[in-house]
């Protein structure tokens, strides 16, 4: 007989702090990285290059606690791959099913390598974010290599910066608390790379169908969601994920409500970053409500055009809402062991078929 657990026991997990062996100042080195490109970006009176460089700069995300050699080649190799991410979704975004087809395969490529490597959170998560914004842009040719140069600096930016900080400040090895891990089959990887794949394509098609503006917010909320270690997970930060941004988007209403000058937007920016680095490892939904607010205060710095205000956060709401609901689906055929293990057979069986037909 299934016990059923009182409704706020549930829920708990909403409210829940965890414990965290984080310190201080690597949020404090995460919004330098941002902060640093907008702030220069500004600088030079393009402040649309300060947004498209911070992209590159969250590579310090990447941040891990091997020794200080492998921990910079750990770090320029993920700046690479997001460089590498962002551009082949460049080339392919004058096309909207084109751009949904080459999302796809780099989100494929992006949780096989990781998953294989067994790259440590944040994962695949940024290299499908920066492929799924670089999708929805519109396609120019000439400035490609612009876009992609800026992205490469700021990971540039973000190398050094974690390199004079792993020297000066945290001079001896960090040792992670060992994580349990599950040794995959051999077909694994693949069938799950196949799935976040075909559902981070659905993203941007469906945003395409319904006509919307910055369809890649979708992808980042189903991206985000399947980041959870299993179903029970991927439900809970779903509804982290909702919950949260609902509430961002009365904050970020607060503040827009005061007209920020784009100096003053950098400055919250970085701040916002602080905050969202020390929260997000001990509670998820409460690091989206700060989540939310970044990201619309980068869409205005970055535009040289202003946007209305409400449809920015009701198109937000509406892309997280959506984007949330696909990630929902996904992590149900991800952590569906029976789906998982016939679509393995499926395709042993056509590899060995495929096999045959060779000899």
């Amino acid at each position: 007989m299934k016990v059923q657990r009182p409704v706020h026991h549930r829920f708990q997990y909403l409210l829940e702090f965890k414990k965290s062996e984080r310190k201080w100042h690597f949020p404090f080195l995460a919004a330098l990285c941002i902060g640093s490109c907008l702030f220069i970006g500004y600088g030079l009176g393009k402040p649309n290059y300060g947004s498209l460089s911070s992209l590159g700069a969250l590579t310090i995300l990447y941040f891990t606690s091997a020794p200080i050699t492998q921990r910079m080649v750990h770090l320029a190799v993920c700046a690479f791959g997001m460089v590498f991410s962002f551009t082949i979704s460049l080339f392919f975004s004058f096309n909207a099913y084109a751009a949904g087809l080459s999302l796809g395969i780099v989100s494929f490529l992006a949780h096989f390598i990781t998953s294989y490597f067994k790259i440590p959170p944040p994962g695949n998560f940024f290299f499908i974010m920066l492929a799924a914004m670089a999708s929805t842009y519109q396609f120019d040719l000439e400035m490609i290599p612009t876009r992609v140069g800026l992205v490469a600096m700021g990971a540039i930016l973000s190398c050094t910066l974690a390199f004079l900080y792993s020297v000066f400040i945290e001079k001896g090895d960090v040792l992670s608390i060992p994580r349990r891990r599950f040794n995959k089959r051999r077909y694994t990887k693949f069938v799950e790379s196949s799935i976040i794949g075909f559902f981070m394509m659905l993203t941007l098609i469906v945003g395409h169908l319904l006509h919307f503006e910055n369809t890649y917010w979708i992808s980042i909320a189903a991206v985000a969601i399947i980041q959870g270690r299993n179903f029970e997970h991927v439900r809970q930060r779903n509804m982290h994920r909702i919950l949260g941004t609902f509430i961002g988007i009365g904050f970020a209403w607060l503040i827009l409500l005061f007209e920020p000058a784009k100096i003053e937007m950098i400055i919250l920016i970085t701040i916002l970053q602080f905050i969202i680095e020390l929260v997000i490892v001990r509670n998820y939904g409460f690091a989206v409500i700060f989540i939310t607010p970044l990201t619309i205060l980068l869409t205005e710095t970055g535009s040289l055009v202003h946007h209305n205000v409400e449809n920015l956060m009701h198109a937000r709401l509406l892309d997280t809402i959506i984007g949330s609901l696909i990630g929902l689906a996904a992590g149900f055929f991800l952590y569906h062991q029976q789906i998982i293990n016939n679509l393995e057979k499926n395709i042993r069986y056509s590899y060995f078929q495929f096999k045959k037909l060779k000899k």
